[in-house]
């Protein structure tokens, strides 16, 4: 993990192509919770995926494919979830290499509504 702190840009094995995001904001306690599922395009070998984050608690996460041969989907879960905080990254890692073509990684996380004007943030 340790090769991706202090770099600059996200690594390119794993090129995001769509999003979709759910959030469930908590006005009052100043916190949300949300769901991401992200089309990734894995273009290189790699066991881990790289995203940008910020003061979030990732609750789970899993990676899915289906256009390997396989007749249903298979679902990898990452053995490692870590937060790099000073770096702002969130990097996720399996026990395997996640298979080269187009899969959906799905996060669960909560984070709070702060008034530091970055990420999901309160006014």
């Amino acid at each position: 993990m340790e090769q991706f702190n202090g770099q600059p840009r996200l690594p390119k094995f794993a090129v995001p192509k769509h999003y979709d995001i759910r959030l469930k904001p908590d006005l009052s306690a100043c916190k949300f919770a949300g769901l991401v599922s992200i089309d990734l395009d894995i273009v290189a070998n790699t066991k881990f995926i790289v995203l940008n984050a910020a003061e979030l608690s990732v609750t789970h996460g899993s990676f899915s494919f289906t256009n390997q041969g396989y007749s249903k989907s298979k679902v990898l879960r990452p053995s490692n979830i870590d937060l790099v905080e000073n770096d702002e990254i969130l990097v996720l890692g399996f026990a395997e290499t996640l298979p080269i073509g187009i899969g959906v990684l799905t996060i669960g996380f909560e984070g709070t509504l702060n008034d530091k004007m970055k990420g999901f943030y309160r006014r």
